[in-house]
């Protein structure tokens, strides 16, 4: 299993976004996605409680060149990717991701980087954007505004429904 983060950065109605370019095993390849990444080792375990919040103001950072202020856990999700079948993710692991908010940031924002184009989207534009499957649900929990734990699941290309739920914590 992979561990990581994807950040939910909301300002005058707009979200953060990088349009990926394409790689080989990446599962965002060439789609919308919100920033975030892999956590380092040291962003994980009771060592460091604050380690994941620390690696969304890094994946933030160093993709989009923006800086967050005042990040806090929104969630969770396990992408469950064991009988999907991606075109260009060979060796498709299961996700766990933590979901970050913030509504403050620093600096400006880099429209290209090695992961992409950085841009601004209207929230009322992401369900017409290119994207995975199964995130068309975790903009829906987004959007809730309210904390949740949830697990999408796939079978083949497709969203197994039966398999993709939500918990809200509050």
């Amino acid at each position: 299993m992979k561990y990581g983060t994807m950040t939910y950065l909301s300002s005058n109605e707009r979200v953060l976004m990088i349009k990926k370019g394409l790689r080989e095993n990446d599962p965002n390849s060439g789609v919308f996605t919100l920033p975030g990444g892999n956590l380092k080792d040291r962003e994980k375990g009771l060592d460091n409680p604050y380690g994941r919040l620390e690696a969304a103001v890094r994946e933030t950072e160093e993709e989009t060149g923006l800086t967050l202020i005042n990040p806090r856990l929104m969630g969770g999700i396990l992408f469950d990717n064991h009988e999907r079948i991606f075109d260009n993710w060979t060796r498709p692991e299961d996700f766990l991701v933590y979901l970050i908010t913030a509504i403050n940031y620093t600096g400006k924002i880099k429209p290209q980087t090695e992961e992409g184009t950085s841009l601004w989207v209207n929230e009322a534009e992401i369900d017409k954007l290119p994207k995975n499957v199964g995130d068309e649900k975790m903009y829906q929990w987004l959007k809730t505004r309210r904390r949740f734990f949830g697990v999408i699941k796939h079978k083949g290309r497709v969203l197994d429904e039966a398999g993709t739920f939500v918990d809200y914590l509050d």
